[in-house]
């Protein structure tokens, strides 16, 4: 008895393989919709701290706050299975993408920063728009990338 596959055997198996693990990806992952979505609600909450400050001191971390909680909860078995996301890879922390994601947050609230301290207008519509643009784009391409990283 043979039990050394034949090439074109050892192919399909790799094929299957890769596309199984592409189908994990995608199970586990979120909708492009829901990016974009964050993404919007960012940009729409740099232009109402930019519009209504007011309400924004009075609710801002209140939203925030409930937003992150949202966010917390999805990422638990159980708040997955309400989310109807039933499938959550464990990652293993890659310590050279916390360091590209720590630099960009610097370079984000840096450069945020230094533009409020120079007096440009209207600075919570620009970041919240840069901020809500890139989460958008960027998400699901990240969020990809971390997944098939992690099967």
């Amino acid at each position: 008895m043979n039990t050394t596959p034949t090439p074109d055997e050892a192919r399909q198996a790799l094929q299957d393989v890769d596309r199984r693990r592409n189908q994990t990806a995608t199970a586990a992952g979120r909708s492009r919709w829901i990016w974009i979505a964050a993404g919007v609600l960012i940009a729409g909450y740099g232009l109402l701290t930019d519009q209504e400050p007011q309400f924004v001191r009075t609710w801002g971390v209140a939203i925030v706050v409930l937003l992150l909680l949202v966010a917390a909860v999805g990422n638990t078995r159980r708040g997955g299975a309400l989310m109807r996301r039933p499938v959550r890879p464990r990652i293993a922390p890659d310590h050279a993408s916390i360091l590209w994601l720590a630099l960009v947050l610097v370079l984000v609230i840096g450069g945020t920063m230094m533009a409020a301290a120079a007096g440009v207008p209207h600075i919570a519509v620009w970041s919240g728009l840069a901020a809500g643009v890139l989460l958008a784009a960027a998400g699901p391409w990240w969020q990809r990338r971390m997944l098939t990283r992690a099967l």
